[in-house]
Parts: C-alpha cells; structure tokens; sequence
C-alpha cells in the first residue's frame, strides 16, 4: 500500500458535498498531538504500560491500515521493494518469537501480564509505522506533516523553558478524567539547575524527542524561505535553547549526533551561518543562565553515579543472555525487579534475544539508509529532508542506549514516528513509472481486486508452499507441549546471636556483628557451592529463566543503587524440576550452613550457651509449582505459522511471476530483432 485514499479522493475540492474521510497526514496529527500534549505518565491504569491515549489511537491506525488492505482497489506493488516495511515486520516477527520463548519459561505473573501488554505496545509501534510508510498521499500532505511536527515540538520545548525558569510544572496540576498518573510528580534538579521535562515523564524521555524532531525542524526552517521568519525559525531557537537547558548529556548528544549528519550537507553560506548564530546562542545563554556552562562542563567530567551504574551492570549481561541467547525471554518481561541497566539495546538483547536487536538495528540501519541515498533529488527540499530524517532516527536509536526508551511513551512514539516517515520520504521521492503502476506486470488475475481476494487468489496458485511452510512450523507447536514448568521454594535461614557475651566469645551480641558474620558464612559457602550464574535483585530466582540452580546470599533491604545489609539472615532459593529435589536440595544445604557456622565457634572455645545458633524459617519450607503458559505459547505459534505461511506464498507467486514476466520481455525482444520480426514489421 503506498497510499490510504485513493487520488480521486485526495483531490477532491472542499465543499463538494461528498464527506471527505481524514487521510493518513490528518490522523497522524491527530497521533502526534495526543502523544506530546498529553502527559508521558497519564494513561490507563489497569493497561499499565499500554495504557497510554496516543497508543491505544495508534492501535486503531493499525486497524485502519489492516482494513484499507482489504478493501483496497488498486495494487500495492507500488515499488519493487518497501525497505522499511519489510523490516518492520522481520521485527515483529521476532517480537513474537521472544514472546514464545518467554512463555514457555516459568515466569512470575507480573512478568507474563508485562509480555501480554507489550505485544500490544508492538502493534501500537507497528500501526504507527505503517500508517506513515504506506498512507501519506503526496510531496504536499508528507510537508504539512513535517511542519506540523517542527510546531508541536516547538510549543513542547517552549513548555519545557517554562518548567526550567519558573521551577514549576503545571503539568502535574490538569486532571484528564478517566486518565491515572503513574509518575512521582514535581520537578527534578541537578547542578541547582531544574531539569524541564515539558509532558514528558523523565528528562531523557523529554530529550530524546527534542532531539528526534530538531533536523528537521532545521531544515524546514533553513530551506522553506517562503514561509515567515517566526514560523520557520521558533520551533529551532525554542528546542536548541531547551536542548541546553535541559541540563542532561543525552540532549546535547542527540544535537551533536543530527549535526554530524547535516552539516556536510549544507551549503558552505550555510555552515558559516549555523556558526555565527551558534556562536550568538551561546553567548546569550552564559549571561542568561550563570552557572551553566560550569554545570554542563561537569557533566562530562569526573565521576558520575549514572554512569557508573550502568557501567557496572554490564558484568551481569551475560548471564541473562546466556540463558535465552537468541530470542531472549519476552519483550516487557525484564522488569527493575531483575535488573536497571538504563540502556534499551541491553535491554532487547535479554528480552528478544540476538536475532531480535539484529533486527532492531536493521530497521534502523534501513530506515537511515534508504533516506540518505536520496538526498540529491531534482526537488532541493525533499532531497535535504532525506539526511533530516536520518539525522533524526540517528539521534533518537543513539539516546536509546542512555535509558529504556521503550519504557517511555513520547520516546519510543516519536522514534517510530520517524521511522515511518523515512519510508514515506522513499515512497515520495522515488519516481514510478507506468510499468510499475500496471496491475498487469504484477501477476494479479482479472478477477483480484481488492486485497484479500489477491492473498486469497495467491494462496490457491501456491498452496503447496503453505502447507510446506505450516509443516515446518508444526514441530515448534510439539515442542511447546512438552515444556513443563518449575518447582520453586524459598527460605532464609536465621543467625540468632547469644543472649550475652560469655566467656570465651569473641563475638559481640549486637546484630551488626551476627549480620557480619552471616555474611561470613555466606562467602565460604558460595566458595565451595558457586550460586547461579543470575542473582535478580528483587524477583525470584526462576524468573531468570533458570530451570535448575540454587541461589544463597545474604538480604539486602536497599536495591540497585544502595545496598543494606541490616538482617542477621541467609536467604535461600532452589529451582528444580521435581519436588524431592527442591527439599533434598534444602535439607543439604541447610544442613552444610549450620555445620559451617557452628564449626568456627567450636574450634574457638566458645560455650554452647554462647554461640552464635541458626535457625531455618520456615522449619518446612513449601514448594511452589511455576506452570508455563503453554497455551499462550501455542496462540503466537499459530499465528506466526499462519502468518508465515501466507507471506510464503505470496512472495512465491510474486517471484514467479515475475520471472515469467522478465523471460516473456525478453523474448519479446528477441522476436523483435529478429530478420522475422523486422520483416513482419516492414
């Protein structure tokens, strides 16, 4: 599909008398307003993270594309190749795979409610996508939306000079009825500066849109010089200023990073230009704003506790993959109870695995390739559009390794957004000639019409490649029959000091000290028992995707960032496959810790009366059955099967078709060369 309305209804005048259906620039507006103005953390609370309006409307996008392929008139062949659709949906297609993958592991409640929801995230993602890939209508409808993107991310930016010089949010103070906030509220600081963060729910949410819709706000303004100096040029001054007001790295290298794209495309006047008012800007803001030069130099300078941790969750990385290395665990399903690593690649290689970031990376890499290669087109303004559109996928999949922008509605919706729109600038600069645009070169039969009866039409030519396709996919359905679940139990096991200091005891009765030597006992176990290769911070044990492991360490009342070891205890956690091995396992692991703590103390002299004593809590701990959700599993499992099937044959017909087609021209051409052939022309 290249276009969501048909030229006929594209073009009709206003006032014709004819309800006219909003086309796909409209209803991309309408998304993009309800995805900046409302705020990042309202949404719908019993959706969680899919709760959001902009998502459940790009939800109806997606509905919306889905039906105009059914009905459509026309062939959607409209280019021999859609890049960026394509792999879209290889993306997709390995989000549901992860998603098999995650629900064939025995995953706490939370962790499988979170896959559910995120496969609808997907789909949001995907009509997004799709919507602008497919629908924009022309040169005309594709700039209105452009502009209209530069002018909502101005007023979003100036919002954000509101927040930083009146240190107040009035975005926590409108009430949307039907809508829960699921932010903390208030304003954040660093450096005494305030860190505006506009509708956004984070700083680096509020960012990494600035920093997505900057080029091409730039180029609009730097190229359209028809239009008025204010509307060209307040959304740039707004978002530069914003940019470095917003008192965060991730700004000022998405600005760096659509720089490096667009500068060596501009004119030479240009660049000298950019210099000069660069040089302005900064001068303004360092008597404007004293102080902030210091605070932005420092940011980049000497130790940060950020950085820090997320330089430190690196050493862990392994171990998750290493437990599903290549289509992870389920997008959605690593939650902060496992593990914050603040960088969304991270994140996708544990949740869908190698071959899912590839693909990832490859709609990127796609998106900003096909862009760029058409930067020299007869139309100056649609070829400077190509690098404004990469620089902005640029600068927004580079801000995805500074947090989990997946996480965070504006980031992630922007970022699509204009993954979308680099399939659109493909479609709209690319010439198509009448070959192309005939049904006839594309294999249809006279009677396929509309979408469905062309799927329909190939799938009864190809029908052996389904059904070879579906056999293939059917082992994947036994195996998913045969996964079982987990046994899982959970105890501690209690260092109870003596009730006095006696003779002979070197140890002290405070719970400081019974703390300190539980962790004693801890480490000489763990030397000769290694733990699990995964230790969550907070969720259980089998949520790592372990089948078998045993897990022994001493709690920590804080998390993540600060750890508090305040109880005299050792906490225990065994994954197996049957129940008397879960208790087996107990029985000898609670017996190896009593007989190490209580051997230090014997061999020093100390009284029985005086010794340090353990004590497991529960006496008898109780095993847990972790069931999979198989018959999750077995719903994706069809629907890729079915979805792999149908996609199968018809590139079968299309490729077959068009090697009749090819041989067909050429013999066509022979025939006309030929003494025959120029004799039956004469």
């Amino acid at each position: 599909m290249t276009l969501i309305m048909n030229n006929s209804e594209a073009t009709r005048p206003a006032g014709s008398g004819t309800f006219q259906s909003p086309d796909a620039t409209t209803v991309l507006s309408i998304y993009l307003f309800l995805l900046l103005a409302i705020p990042s953390d309202r949404g719908i609370a019993a959706m969680g993270a899919a709760g959001s309006v902009s998502s459940l409307f790009a939800l109806v996008m997606l509905l919306w594309w889905v039906w105009h392929h059914i009905r459509q008139l026309r062939p959607n062949e409209f280019r021999r190749v859609q890049p960026v659709r394509i792999m879209m949906f290889i993306f997709v297609g390995c989000v549901l795979a992860s998603y098999v993958v995650g629900a064939l592991h025995a995953l706490p409640f939370i962790d499988g409610n979170s896959s559910n929801m995120n496969l609808i995230n997907i789909a949001s993602f995907a009509g997004v996508l799709l919507v602008t890939n497919d629908g924009i209508a022309n040169r005309e409808r594709f700039l209105v939306l452009l502009r209209r993107i530069a002018f909502l991310g101005g007023c979003y930016a100036a919002l954000g000079l509101f927040q930083f010089f009146t240190g107040l949010n009035i975005v926590d103070s409108v009430s949307i009825p039907g809508l829960s906030s699921g932010g903390t509220g208030g304003v954040d600081s660093r450096g005494g500066f305030v860190r505006p963060e506009s509708t956004a729910r984070h700083a680096l949410e509020y960012a990494a849109v600035l920093s997505m819709v900057l080029p091409i706000a730039l180029t609009l303004a730097i190229r359209e010089t028809k239009r008025s100096v204010i509307a060209r040029w307040f959304p740039v001054a707004a978002i530069f200023m914003a940019a470095f007001l917003s008192v965060t790295r991730s700004a000022l290298l998405g600005i760096v990073a659509v720089l490096v794209i667009l500068v060596p495309t501009w004119e030479k006047n240009v660049r000298r230009m950019a210099v000069w008012a660069g040089l302005a800007g900064a001068v303004v803001l360092y008597f404007l704003v004293p102080g902030l030069s210091g605070t932005i130099i420092g940011m980049f300078s000497g130790s940060d506790p950020s950085v820090d941790s997320r330089t430190d969750s690196f050493s862990v990385v392994g171990g998750y993959v290493e437990a599903s290395p290549f289509f992870g665990r389920g997008l959605g399903t690593m939650s902060p109870e496992y593990r914050i690593f603040d960088n969304q690649y991270i994140g996708l290689l544990i949740e869908i695995g190698l071959v899912g970031l590839l693909a990832f990376l490859g709609l990127i890499g796609v998106a900003m390739l096909t862009t760029f290669m058409r930067r020299r087109k007869p139309d100056p303004l649609i070829g400077a559009l190509g690098p404004a559109l990469c620089g902005a996928v640029l600068a927004g999949s580079l801000l995805c390794a500074f947090f989990d922008a997946f996480h965070f509605p504006q980031s992630v919706g922007m970022l699509f957004l204009m993954l979308g729109l680099c399939g659109a600038h493909w479609n709209i600069s690319q010439d198509v000639s009448p070959e192309l645009a005939d049904p006839a070169n594309h294999g249809h039969g006279i009677d396929e019409h509309t979408g469905l009866s062309r799927v329909s039409g190939a799938l009864r030519r190809r029908w052996y490649v389904a059904i070879l396709l579906l056999a293939l996919v059917a082992p994947a359905a036994q195996l998913a029959l045969k996964v079982p679940g987990v046994y899982y139990t959970k105890f501690s096991i209690d260092f109870q000091a003596p009730n006095g200091a006696t003779k002979g005891n070197a140890l002290r009765t405070e719970a400081s000290t019974t703390v300190h030597y539980a962790a004693l006992i801890q480490r000489m176990y763990e030397g000769k028992h290694p733990n699990a290769p995964i230790l969550p911070t907070r969720a259980p044990l089998f949520g790592a995707g372990l089948r078998d492991a045993v897990a022994v360490y001493l709690p920590s009342a804080g998390g993540q960032w600060q750890t508090n070891f305040n109880n005299p205890s050792l906490t225990v956690e065994i994954v197996k496959e049957n129940p008397e091995d879960v208790l087996a396992t107990a029985d000898s692991i609670t017996t190896d810790i009593t007989a190490m703590a209580k051997g230090p103390q014997d061999e020093s002299g100390v009284w029985k009366k005086s010794q340090i004593a353990t004590e497991r809590s529960p006496s008898k701990p109780s095993v847990t059955y972790v069931d999979v959700r198989t018959k999750y599993a077995l719903a994706v499992i069809g629907v890729l099967g079915i979805a792999v099937a149908v996609s199968g044959a018809i590139i079968f017909d299309r490729v077959l078709r068009q090697i009749r087609r090819i041989r067909g021209r050429r013999s066509a051409s022979k025939i006309a060369r030929s003494p025959a052939g120029s004799a039956t022309e004469s």
